[in-house]
Protein backbone atom coordinates (compact mmCIF):
# COMPACT_ATOMS: atom_id res chain seq x y z
CA UNK A 1 0.00 0.00 0.00
CA UNK A 2 2.82 2.34 1.09
CA UNK A 3 4.45 1.43 -2.38
CA UNK A 4 1.65 3.03 -4.89
CA UNK A 5 1.30 6.31 -2.09
CA UNK A 6 4.66 6.71 -3.35
CA UNK A 7 4.48 5.65 -6.68
CA UNK A 8 1.22 8.03 -7.58
CA UNK A 9 2.31 11.54 -6.17
CA UNK A 10 -0.06 13.04 -7.39
CA UNK A 11 -2.98 11.52 -4.96
CA UNK A 12 -1.53 14.17 -2.19
CA UNK A 13 -1.99 16.91 -4.88
CA UNK A 14 -4.03 20.22 -4.23
CA UNK A 15 -7.71 19.40 -4.39
CA UNK A 16 -10.20 21.56 -6.37
CA UNK A 17 -11.84 23.41 -3.27
CA UNK A 18 -8.48 24.43 -2.51
CA UNK A 19 -7.14 25.66 -5.30
CA UNK A 20 -10.71 27.72 -5.91
CA UNK A 21 -10.27 28.82 -2.33
CA UNK A 22 -6.92 29.93 -2.70
CA UNK A 23 -8.06 31.61 -6.78
CA UNK A 24 -10.85 33.61 -5.04
CA UNK A 25 -8.62 35.32 -2.97
CA UNK A 26 -6.93 37.06 -6.06
CA UNK A 27 -7.69 40.43 -6.90
CA UNK A 28 -6.45 39.79 -10.35
CA UNK A 29 -7.88 37.57 -13.10
CA UNK A 30 -3.32 37.38 -14.09
CA UNK A 31 -2.89 36.39 -10.66
CA UNK A 32 -5.91 33.74 -10.31
CA UNK A 33 -4.63 32.29 -13.98
CA UNK A 34 -0.51 32.10 -12.32
CA UNK A 35 -2.38 30.47 -8.91
CA UNK A 36 -3.81 27.53 -11.34
CA UNK A 37 -0.94 27.12 -13.20
CA UNK A 38 1.54 27.34 -10.67
CA UNK A 39 -0.71 25.45 -7.10
CA UNK A 40 -2.48 22.84 -8.96
CA UNK A 41 -0.20 20.47 -8.89
CA UNK A 42 1.27 21.29 -4.94
CA UNK A 43 1.42 17.76 -2.95
CA UNK A 44 1.75 20.15 0.52
CA UNK A 45 -0.76 20.43 3.52
CA UNK A 46 0.28 23.55 4.85
CA UNK A 47 0.72 26.89 2.74
CA UNK A 48 4.05 26.95 4.49
CA UNK A 49 5.25 24.12 2.43
CA UNK A 50 4.06 25.32 -1.06
CA UNK A 51 6.97 25.22 -3.61
CA UNK A 52 8.29 29.08 -4.53
CA UNK A 53 6.18 29.27 -7.93
CA UNK A 54 3.25 28.52 -5.82
CA UNK A 55 4.23 31.28 -3.41
CA UNK A 56 4.97 33.59 -6.18
CA UNK A 57 1.96 33.67 -7.49
CA UNK A 58 -0.30 33.51 -3.93
CA UNK A 59 2.06 37.02 -3.34
CA UNK A 60 0.65 38.27 -6.99
CA UNK A 61 -2.45 37.89 -5.64
CA UNK A 62 -2.41 40.44 -3.21
CA UNK A 63 -1.75 42.55 -5.90
CA UNK A 64 -4.40 45.57 -6.09
CA UNK A 65 -3.99 45.62 -10.04
CA UNK A 66 -2.89 43.49 -13.15
CA UNK A 67 0.08 45.51 -13.57
CA UNK A 68 1.63 44.98 -10.19
CA UNK A 69 0.43 41.26 -10.31
CA UNK A 70 2.34 40.99 -13.44
CA UNK A 71 5.50 42.90 -12.17
CA UNK A 72 5.31 40.36 -8.83
CA UNK A 73 5.27 37.07 -11.47
CA UNK A 74 8.04 38.55 -13.43
CA UNK A 75 10.53 39.07 -10.77
CA UNK A 76 9.98 35.84 -9.41
CA UNK A 77 10.79 34.43 -13.18
CA UNK A 78 7.86 33.05 -13.70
Amino acid sequence: MLLILFIQPTAFSMDRDKLNKLKSKAKTNVASWAIEDYCAGEEAMFQISYGWACKCAIKAGKANNRSAANDILDDCGL
